[in-house]
């Protein structure tokens, strides 16, 4: 039965079931203007320009450099206090003299080929 009706909706030409009035589009510019509330122009007021108007692009520019100079301060700082660290641990290893390490290294039972495969995986 559903088949039937798609059948029959087929073979008769496509209906349309909305229709426009006559003239509509030939008034429509008309009809909506004359909707519109009467208004005065937004472009015909004259702006007045205020001295904060005028400094406050620069302001903006200043306080934009000034981030950005202590942002690289700040990043600088950071990597300064890495290096005291770095350099606190290159001091605390250099305390050691030869002489220590190398008796050290008598006692320590550790063969050449450890000590230069233990070297050679440091750096």
């Amino acid at each position: 039965m559903e088949k039937d009706r798609i059948y029959k909706i087929n073979e008769h030409e496509p209906r349309r079931p909305f229709t426009v009035p006559e003239g509509y589009f030939e008034n429509l510019t008309q009809n909506i203007m004359a909707a519109l509330p009467e208004q005065e122009s937004v472009y015909s007021t004259k702006i007045t320009v205020t001295p904060w108007m005028r400094i406050r692009p620069y302001l903006y520019a200043a306080a934009a450099f000034a981030g950005i100079f202590f942002c690289i301060k700040a990043a600088v700082g950071i990597s300064s206090r890495n290096n005291a660290a770095d350099m606190a641990q290159i001091e605390e290893t250099t305390i050691y003299s030869d002489e220590y390490i190398d008796s050290f290294l008598e006692t320590a039972m550790i063969d050449d080929f450890t000590l230069y495969y233990t070297f050679v995986d440091a750096n």
